[in-house]
């Protein structure tokens, strides 16, 4: 395996630890999308600090470190939007509808990067799409329609896929890759100051982190230390592949979920049980053949 593939598959496994506990914390503790969204950023706080400690300051120019922010901060503000659509769904599935980050991916970054795929590049994308495509239906009342979480999953893919094409365009104006990535997750971080000065949010946010159970603290411990390391992981796979192909990679973060919030709803009480109805596991799985498929086909 070499160092692209370890890091791209790295990311989803990490972020996967995230989507279960997040779902967890929304639905039994912080029932709050504005709470959520500023814990998640304010959260980096500590790795932050701990990144400048070891990288210094190095600046480059004022645009490379403006648009550095900017997709700090567009991979932040889509938190939000997740967090309104885990309420509506599992897990898992938001999982699945992640694969539109990839397409919006590719083509700003046939735009911004002029990034071309091979032949055999295309066919893994596009089975590794077909795989997250198909979580975007659900059943309702025996109709076979696109649900609400589409929506919102739809608006948050967009910004994280401008954020991905931002970090990779700015990312060799700076002096390393540890350099960018600390501007980055600073931009990142000030979002949550955005929130945290608007009076109603901040009351918000008081009210819902007080007296939280130490259960809690622990669950939003380990989503922020899994988002922290699968993002650092995620942004360095970027500087070593194509873009589109990179994000195409959360492919495998579906099966990462579905298989840790079977094990780990074992043990956590808090963590929802996933649908494992048979019409819900034949979906799946064609799903998770797709993305398998996918995975198989960028290995040749």
């Amino acid at each position: 395996m070499n160092n692209w593939l370890f890091f791209a598959l790295s990311a989803p496994l990490l972020w996967a630890f995230t989507n279960v506990f997040d779902g967890a914390l929304r639905r039994n503790f912080i029932k709050n999308d504005f709470a959520l969204t500023w814990m998640s950023a304010a959260g980096r706080l500590p790795a932050i600090i701990l990144l400048f400690l070891i990288v210094g300051i190095n600046v480059p120019d004022a645009k490379s470190i403006l648009f550095m922010f900017i997709g700090g901060a567009l991979w932040t503000l889509p938190m939000f939007f997740y967090y309104k659509a885990i309420e509506k769904e599992d897990p898992s599935r938001i999982a699945l509808l992640l694969q539109l980050v990839p397409l919006f991916t590719l083509l700003i970054a046939f735009f911004a990067l002029r990034e071309r795929l091979t032949e055999t590049q295309m066919f893994a994308f596009v089975l590794l799409l077909i795989g997250g495509a198909l979580a975007a239906f659900i059943k309702l009342k025996g109709i076979w329609r696109i649900g609400k979480s589409f929506f919102l999953m739809s608006l948050a893919c967009l910004l994280w896929a401008s954020s991905d094409v931002i970090f990779k365009k700015f990312e060799p104006a700076f002096s390393g890759f540890l350099n960018a990535f600390a501007i980055y997750f600073l931009g990142s971080f000030l979002v949550s100051f955005i929130i945290f000065a608007m009076p109603k949010r901040r009351s918000e946010i008081l009210r819902h982190f007080l007296n939280l159970p130490m259960r809690a603290w622990m669950m939003i411990a380990g989503t922020i230390l899994g988002g922290i390391c699968g993002s650092l992981s995620f942004a360095y796979a970027l500087t070593l592949g194509k873009a589109s192909l990179t994000s195409v990679m959360m492919g495998a973060q579906p099966l990462f979920v579905l298989l840790l919030g079977l094990f780990m709803a074992i043990f956590v009480k808090e963590i929802r049980r996933e649908d494992v109805h048979i019409k819900i596991l034949i979906l799946k799985g064609l799903s998770f053949f797709f993305i398998i498929a996918g995975l198989i086909f960028l290995q040749f």
